[in-house]
């Protein structure tokens, strides 16, 4: 029988994070949009408002107030079947939501107040795919996040199609002053990019970088530190710069994207960094060897072809400089 679309990653999410709890901060409810107005748990024939604190694909812990009604039913019978709402905004600003069925089987004190429950409801089913696919992505996005924070994707023009970027040159705010820019790659912690400039007035500096993708159409500008920065070779006019962006304000939305691609393209990325590597060094080549004193030559018609051929780094050169008058 066929697979349907997305149970493979459903099955792939539940059997591999089955144990990892989600704690319910500003930012996970701002980007599973989730509507916490919405959320509360049903049981002995009533419902009652309640707090997600945290929850896994077996689990829940909500958070209730030790005067609700729900206490005094689970008092009364404490295998009594609980179901538990949750509540998604979708894209279309509709909301989705569904009931998890499980049973109490723990409760205390919240962080040590005498007016706050924590209970612990076990689910009694496998959650809703719904389910499984939102916390799936957002779980395995942060775990890509800390393992393979430094995976490098080298930026050309097949990565920027498949990537769902606007185009490589961007905009790079160093000390609130902007610069345009190249993106030679970029990576979950961070980036490299090439601009006018001197390294040691660069090194240590404070900066933002943009990021524009088409699908979806969003822009990010990312704080970072400015770590590494050396002129090109052959070109002392233009320095490649390396920025760490700050691990606590890298968008959520960003690390997903950043992560689909990687997962995506697990088996080709390799492949396509090793072409997109040489096709920059062969440019770079080219464009330092444009710059030896030969050049002048170029005055003939024989150095028309040349010319053509010195590769994306002169045109690099060229946009920076076309661009920063």
């Amino acid at each position: 029988m066929a697979i349907a679309p997305g149970t493979q990653q459903i099955n792939r999410y539940y059997d591999i994070y089955r144990d990892k709890e989600i704690t319910f901060t500003k930012e996970t409810l701002h980007y599973l949009r989730i509507d916490p107005r919405q959320i509360y748990i049903k049981l002995g024939g009533g419902q009652w408002p309640c707090i997600i604190n945290s929850t896994s694909f077996q689990f829940v812990k909500i958070i209730i107030g030790v005067g609700s009604g729900a206490l005094g039913q689970i008092k009364k019978d404490r295998n009594m079947p609980v179901q538990v709402r949750y509540c998604f905004i979708q894209e279309d600003n509709t909301p989705l939501s569904f009931f998890v069925t499980g049973h109490v089987t723990e409760f205390s004190s919240f962080e040590g107040t005498n007016e706050l429950l924590l209970l612990t409801i076990s689910f009694t089913q496998q959650p809703p795919d719904d389910l499984i696919l939102r916390l799936g992505q957002f779980i395995d996005t942060n775990e890509n996040f800390v393992n393979r924070r430094e995976e490098r994707i080298i930026i050309n023009k097949e990565i920027i199609r498949r990537i769902g970027m606007e185009k490589e040159e961007s905009i790079v705010a160093i000390q609130n002053v902007p610069r345009r820019c190249i993106l030679r790659d970029i990576s979950f912690g961070g980036a490299k990019i090439m601009c006018l400039g001197i390294p040691k007035f660069l090194i240590g500096k404070e900066c933002s970088l943009k990021l524009s993708f088409v699908e979806p159409q969003v822009t990010f500008d990312i704080p970072g530190e400015i770590k590494l920065a050396d002129t090109m070779e052959g070109r002392k006019d233009i320095v490649v710069v390396c920025i760490a962006f700050n691990p606590s304000q890298i968008p959520m939305q960003y690390k997903v994207l950043i992560n689909e691609f990687i997962t995506s393209n697990r088996k080709t990325l390799l492949e396509l960094n090793k072409i997109a590597q040489r096709q920059q060094q062969q440019a770079q080549q080219a464009a330092a060897e444009a710059e030896t004193p030969a050049a002048p030559v170029a005055s003939s018609p024989a150095s028309n072809g040349p010319l053509k051929t010195m590769g994306a780094d002169y045109e690099v050169r060229q946009a920076i400089i076309n661009r920063n008058k």
